[in-house]
């Protein structure tokens, strides 16, 4: 603030916030706060009112912040804190604050999205890397919204326990159950001489080869039904019936890490193979990639 009275009169700034009103204090004290600005966020607007303060040009006062006073400070910091509480909805209504680039570090991040980043660099990069590597996981298999739990389908109270445990890595094969000292051996029980997994129990082992046979024949066929129903072309349709019938083997051509993961509730990605040019409309495309996912 500045007053008209006096036109030589040094500017006063204020702030509610009153670790920044201390730290100013404590470098104008010849204390040397250098280590603690280097890991601040904004440092480079620290620095810039400290280089004022500095030359006599500005003084810094705390103000006690949401009050209800009618004192010149306080109701300044009203607005403010309008401005700042509403700068969500409606950044067009608050002013640009001008970037002191002059008083950043020497080498500073810069993005598109975020601008300039005078946050902890360590933090900002490993959220960065984590987030893109846990997308990258997604994109392998179908990225549409999953279907309900299979067990809330199931026929039977059996079949539903079943796949219950599968998905939360609880289902009792060999392999679980001799980690845990419960068997003398991870072999399958049946007719197989293999680690009896929970990926060999629902993909690999001869036992149950017949019940594979039986349910991908089934998806297949409703899988052709709808896209029958789709009006798609034939020759378009069989990448479609391919992958469908792929549920229930390893084929590297349809599963992204070339193991099939139906039962742990993952299917093969199908958008790719229903292409604008096969079906124009938008919601209509979505919607059959979406049923054929459910299926």
């Amino acid at each position: 603030m500045v007053t008209l009275n006096d036109a030589n009169a040094v500017p006063t700034l204020y702030s509610d916030h009153q670790n920044s009103v201390e730290l100013i204090g404590d470098i104008q004290n010849h204390i040397s706060q250098d280590s603690r600005l280097r890991g601040m966020n904004g440092r480079s607007y620290y620095r810039w009112i400290l280089a004022l303060v500095r030359e006599g040009r500005v003084n810094m006062m705390y103000t006690r912040g949401h009050s209800a006073e009618l004192t010149i400070p306080a109701q300044p910091n009203r607005e403010a804190d309008h401005y700042a509480s509403g700068s969500q909805k409606f950044p067009h209504l608050v002013p640009l604050a001008p970037i002191p680039t002059f008083t950043m570090d020497t080498y500073t991040l810069f993005t598109k999205a975020d601008g300039w980043i005078e946050t902890n660099i360590r933090t900002f990069v490993n959220f960065f890397l984590a987030k893109e590597a846990a997308s990258g996981l997604a994109r392998i298999h179908d990225n549409l919204p999953p279907p309900e739990y299979p067990y809330t389908r199931a026929l039977s109270v059996h079949s539903a326990v079943i796949q219950l445990y599968a998905r939360s890595d609880q289902l009792p094969t060999a392999e679980t159950l001799e980690s845990r000292s419960r068997l003398e051996s991870c072999l399958c029980r049946w007719v197989c001489n293999a680690v009896e997994s929970m990926h060999h129990i629902f993909v690999g082992c001869a036992q149950f080869d017949e019940w594979r046979q039986d349910a991908g024949a089934e998806v297949s066929l409703r899988t052709e039904r709808k896209l029958e129903e789709a009006d798609m072309r034939e020759k378009d349709r069989q990448p479609i019936l391919n992958a469908a019938k792929s549920l229930f083997i390893d084929d590297p051509a349809v599963w992204p890490l070339k193991i099939s993961q139906y039962y742990l509730g993952q299917t093969p990605s199908i958008q790719n193979f229903i292409t604008y040019r096969m079906l124009p409309d938008t919601i209509k495309r979505r919607k059959l990639a979406s049923h054929l996912s459910s299926d």
